[in-house]
């Protein structure tokens, strides 16, 4: 039976404002004034990147974020809707103000955030409709730590119906900002289909450096599969039968804002359309590296036809692992 949602991505909702070519130090000179390349006000947020990214590889997403009812709310609302991504989840509140993250893009493509401050923006369990999640074919945690009182009271059991009903489950993760704590979120790895944190996040939610091991601890508490996003270099995936690196293309950022998203989404789009776990990932390598080539972090990829000529087109850098 066909389902009403292909996808239903959960987390956050933010105004982006990018500058480029900031020098990392740009802060610490003695001069106050320091002269970008540009400046870009976009939509952003791990859930709207995602379901936009979504949406246009061609599949139905919606998204449970919280917007306010002023200028970004209403920024970010018209965004969706011209991505053809369903907005009849999306909560409007009077008393919230959803944040801003000024993005300072360095030469080199990397970048560094500075967000807030914004108000009551987290979802909270009223705002959700439980019973949407048996329509749909996937769920997103977009990142786990950012989901407010969902993050402890509510993604594990949206995941446990979302899986009664058929879906596949997907969580990405972000930093722990608010100082939860890793143990916080460990009831939602046993209905967690994929759990997709960067090395980083990894690190910090199993207390363990190496891969392996950190994959090794995720699928002894329940997770199904592992993948590790590397970043610069690549990713790894691990199951109970599966275990591979996937090397990264080779590119030269422009800005790496959002390549993580992009990564997740495309990755989640690969499984739905039935690709192997070795495809999906190349497929996934494919898009960050993808989106790296453009400013902003949901404004470069338009079709998986385009993901794949980039992919027949670039060259991977080999990593001796």
């Amino acid at each position: 039976m066909d389902k009403k949602y292909d996808v239903i991505c959960i987390g956050q909702a933010v105004q982006d404002i990018l500058t480029t070519n900031v020098p990392k130090d740009a802060f610490m000179r003695e001069t106050n004034t320091v002269k970008a390349d540009s400046l870009t006000i976009t939509t952003g947020g791990d859930a709207v990147n995602e379901a936009i990214v979504l949406s246009r590889l061609g599949n139905k997403s919606s998204v449970v974020v919280r917007l306010d009812k002023r200028n970004i709310g209403d920024m970010i609302y018209r965004d969706l809707q011209d991505e053809n991504v369903d907005v009849s989840l999306v909560a409007r509140k009077d008393d919230c103000e959803n944040f801003t993250s000024m993005i300072f893009i360095h030469p080199d493509g990397d970048h560094d955030f500075i967000v807030g401050p914004g108000k009551d923006y987290t979802l909270a369990r009223s705002d959700v409709d439980f019973s949407v999640f048996t329509q749909t074919r996937a769920v997103s945690a977009a990142s786990l730590f950012t989901l407010g009182e969902l993050d402890t009271n509510g993604i594990a059991e949206i995941f446990r119906i979302a899986q009664e009903a058929g879906a596949c489950t997907f969580a990405d993760a972000n930093f722990d900002l608010d100082g939860i704590g890793p143990d916080a979120i460990k009831n939602i790895y046993p209905h967690t289909d994929y759990l997709i944190p960067s090395l980083d996040e990894a690190v910090y939610m199993t207390g363990k450096k190496d891969p392996d091991e950190i994959a090794d601890w995720f699928l002894a508490h329940g997770v199904k599969n592992v993948m590790l996003k590397l970043g610069g270099e690549g990713c790894f995936f691990k199951n109970k039968e599966e275990r591979f690196f996937m090397d990264p293309y080779e590119v030269t950022p422009i800005d790496t804002t959002g390549c993580g998203d992009n990564f997740a989404a495309s990755f989640i789009h690969g499984i739905l359309k039935g690709m192997s776990h070795k495809e999906c990932a190349e497929f996934a390598c494919g898009a960050g590296g993808l989106n790296s080539q453009a400013i902003g972090a949901h404004m470069h990829i338009h079709s998986e036809e385009q993901i794949r000529d980039f992919m027949s087109k670039t060259a991977k850098r080999k990593i001796d692992r």
